[in-house]
């Protein structure tokens, strides 16, 4: 086990910005990588980073719904029709053997001091979002580990066991060592906290402290990329306002 790992997540087929991360990863020095899901979605270039994070390592890569909606030939209902027609685009740009590996990624991973899960341990392939402190409860009720690593949402936030609110985080924050914490690490490829870079966290065992990292990366090759290939404008231009 080493000493510090990285976690990612919601890289939505963002090359340029997956790139960048994995650069700042390997500057710190870090071997133990995780991803933890929505590896395609809304972004020009699933397959590239496929490719990439599959070649890159990992401990291990879970399934988020985006993957979960490339993977299958049935269209959620809860979504937006932009939404829609970027899972089909995706659909038909990943070959056979992608969206079965897409479909067969598992949707937990349990290491040696922590748990990881794309969306919430409280029924995970329902896809909820741990955005308030009820929905920590339902999550903490099935946590085994102290630690939970989360994405999903595209915010960093901290939920700790038997507080009512969520801690407003700063760039690192302290391990609370006598009670259980879940912890969303933010976007690689489409941030929602009106910060554009991107982000992703490292897990400092040794100092016992999780430290969100942000990265920039050329945005403008990203939204050229998704208007080139005729997706909706609308995944183009948030990202460059991270919302």
């Amino acid at each position: 086990m080493s000493e510090s790992i990285a976690i990612l997540s919601d890289i939505h087929a963002n090359l340029p910005a997956l790139d960048a991360v994995l650069a700042d990863i390997e500057s710190q020095g870090i071997r133990e990588l995780l991803c933890l899901g929505d590896v395609v979605g809304y972004g020009a270039q699933p397959a590239e980073c496929i490719e990439l994070l599959r070649s890159a390592g990992f401990v291990s890569i879970l399934r988020g719904n985006h993957d979960a909606y490339a993977a299958t030939e049935v269209d959620p209902s809860n979504v937006s029709p932009e939404t829609l027609e970027g899972i089909r685009w995706t659909r038909a740009r990943l070959s056979p053997e992608h969206r079965a590996w897409l479909g067969a990624l598992p949707l937990t991973w349990l290491g040696q001091d922590y748990e990881a899960v794309h969306a919430t341990l409280h029924r995970p392939e329902e896809w909820g979002y741990v955005l308030e402190p009820a929905a920590a409860t339902l999550h903490f009720a099935h946590q085994q580990k102290p630690l939970c690593f989360i994405g999903h949402s595209h915010q960093p936030i901290m939920f700790v066991e038997g507080e009512d609110r969520a801690h407003d985080i700063t760039c690192l924050e302290s391990i609370c060592p006598d009670r259980k914490q879940v912890i969303n690490v933010g976007s690689v490829g489409q941030p929602r906290d009106k910060d554009e870079r991107a982000c992703y966290l490292i897990y400092r065992r040794e100092r016992q402290d999780v430290w969100w990292r942000r990265v920039a990366y050329d945005v403008s090759a990203a939204q050229t990329a998704i208007i080139t290939a005729g997706l909706p404008m609308k995944f183009a231009h948030r990202l460059s306002h991270g919302k």
